[in-house]
């Protein structure tokens, strides 16, 4: 029997500004799919869209219900959204937010947005616009940005290929209204990033540089990632991981 989800954040309609953004960049080329899974205390569903600009892009809800998270019996609900552009000299995007209730610590929120490098470049004046765009918005919510985004620096996020340029924190639900508006703002600062910025087409090296930073990126998420260990932890398979967050290519 498919479990009901029992958290109201995070919305479903969370999605519809990055799935549009997603359809707007690959234009006509565009393909969209849409899978579900679910057991007895999880289910999933993940929209894909693959395209000529950006190759997969997916968003996905994840809920777990009456299970376990990190070795306690608890609840969690999830918003994840990646996006892979063809060109490895563009960075890619992640984007996930969900709230946990355990057993052993109660109910609180998680957050964190950032980049993905694709070619192993510094990709400076990227990271810096992206770290100004979310600083602007928490100043407006008296957040602090650097405090959140000291918790990602040098913990070989993604196997070493974040761009530690976004930002992790752990919210109560009073910063709900904070959370929406970074959510419902990130695609709109990320479509800016990619037409402020020229990139020029990707040649052999780049293409190396991409599937050794994709096989790494794999490797994280199957041996170190938290959400995975999580997913694992309630038997989800491999294959709503591998649909939700693996990039579209890994080659070695």
């Amino acid at each position: 029997m498919e479990p009901k989800p029992i958290f109201s954040f995070p919305k479903m309609h969370y999605a519809t500004p990055y799935l549009e953004l997603y359809k707007n960049l690959n234009g006509a080329g565009a393909t969209y799919t849409e899978r579900s899974e679910h057991a007895d205390t999880w289910m999933a569903k993940v929209h894909c869209i693959r395209g000529p600009v950006i190759e997969k892009a997916t968003c996905t809800f994840l809920h777990i219900v009456n299970g376990t998270v990190n070795g306690s019996p608890g609840s969690i609900s999830r918003f994840e959204s990646t996006a892979y552009p063809a060109n490895p000299k563009i960075p890619a995007l992640f984007v996930m937010a969900d709230i946990n209730e355990t057993a052993e610590m109660g109910r609180y929120l998680v957050f964190y947005p950032d980049l993905i490098i694709q070619d192993g470049q510094a990709h400076k004046q990227e990271k810096d616009f992206i770290s100004a765009a979310l600083k602007s918005i928490c100043e407006r919510h008296n957040q602090d940005f650097e405090q959140h985004n000291s918790f990602i620096a040098g913990r070989g996020v993604f196997g070493s290929n974040a761009g530690e340029c976004g930002m992790m924190g752990f919210f109560q639900e009073s910063d709900i209204q904070f959370l929406e508006e970074m959510l419902v703002s990130i695609p709109a600062i990320y479509q800016k990033m990619l037409s402020d910025y020229t990139y020029e087409p990707a040649n052999d090296a780049d293409f190396a540089a991409m599937h050794a930073a994709r096989a790494r990126l794999i490797e994280w998420m199957i041996t170190e990632s938290l959400g995975t260990k999580i997913m694992r932890e309630n038997s989800i398979p491999l294959s709503v991981i591998e649909a939700s967050s693996f990039p579209p290519v890994v080659k070695y």
